[in-house]
């Protein structure tokens, strides 16, 4: 079984420095956080639903219980995805059912159709999310295809549903197995935990020149559009900025400007790097198995994830 990131893993340290130090790669970098903050931008909803790490696995596992109902006979229910929540440590069961109630509101849920047990209320997800999760890799895959054949060969498949089946299944398998990209980014987590926090940064790395990044060129950026751009307070932006600061992450050298500090530049680069190689390596294991995790057992690949090391 090819564990992701060992020595001879699809996204090891090897073909991660590899890709960071390709031509055009920081470029791709800037492309995918702009698309991203573009994809976001005003969403005050579908910012709610998905804009920190542990809501955006809330909606993953969401379809993750929904596309396992052929092989488990049963789909997403609150109870399901609630326990499975809390046994992955993403939040309580409380928050989860909030989300939940949020994606039914929003019209990313609905009630299955009746079954004869209707104690189960189970939940499908709408073509919404669906579509809210493909925009988020096509904003990958667009960046990654120069430097990535196997992303570009996964841009001409990614509207085909059983391609979204198989990608989704794979990523939860890695996910429930333990793999966390915070385990590889320590920078990253103070934003990753924030309401927001990512697309904060993803628009200051969207407003950067390649330069700035490099020489430490102070960014211009304003509180109030950040806020407006992930439905949040300009309270809220200027303390993660604050407490940023105080971990060295990024330096604030005057009003309406910000410096992105070495540590964090490096593990923004990690972090695009992992992405882009574990989204092809799982679009590719997908497309090159007509997405037979969407239709059966996971058994159905040549990979079972187990736990990253």
């Amino acid at each position: 079984m090819a564990e992701l990131l060992t020595s001879w893993g699809p996204a090891s340290t090897r073909r991660r420095a590899e890709l960071r130090s390709a031509e055009g790669f920081p470029a791709a970098v800037r492309q995918t956080a702009a698309d991203l903050v573009r994809l976001h931008d005003g969403k005050r909803l579908l910012n709610l639903i998905i804009n920190d790490r542990g809501r955006f696995f809330v909606a993953l596992l969401a379809l993750d219980l929904h596309f396992r109902r052929h092989d488990e006979g049963i789909g997403l229910t609150p109870g399901r995805l609630k326990a499975l929540c809390v046994e992955q440590g993403i939040c309580s069961a409380t928050r989860t059912g909030a989300l939940l109630a949020l994606m039914k509101f929003g019209g990313y849920l609905e009630p299955a159709p009746s079954t004869a047990d209707r104690r189960r209320r189970e939940l499908v997800p709408t073509a919404a999310l669906i579509a809210a999760q493909r925009d988020r890799w096509r904003c990958h895959f667009s960046a990654a295809a120069p430097l990535l054949p196997d992303a570009e060969r996964a841009l001409e498949v990614l509207d085909q549903p059983e391609f979204v089946h198989g990608v989704v299944r794979l990523m939860s398998a890695y996910f429930r197995a333990g793999f966390r990209f915070t385990d590889y980014v320590p920078a990253l987590r103070l934003f990753a935990d924030r309401n927001g926090g990512m697309f904060v940064i993803f628009a200051m790395l969207a407003a950067a020149n390649e330069g700035d990044l490099v020489h430490q060129t102070p960014i211009g950026i304003s509180i109030s559009g950040l806020a407006r751009s992930v439905g949040s307070s300009r309270a809220h932006i200027i303390k993660l900025l604050k407490d940023a600061e105080r971990e060295g992450l990024v330096e604030r050298p005057s009003l309406g400007s910000i410096v992105l500090m070495p540590p964090l530049v490096h593990d923004l680069y990690e972090f695009f790097a992992l992405n882009y190689l574990l989204l092809t390596h799982l679009g590719k294991i997908a497309r090159d198995h007509g997405g037979a995790a969407g239709r059966s057992s996971a058994g159905a690949y040549p990979l079972t994830p187990g736990r990253a090391s």
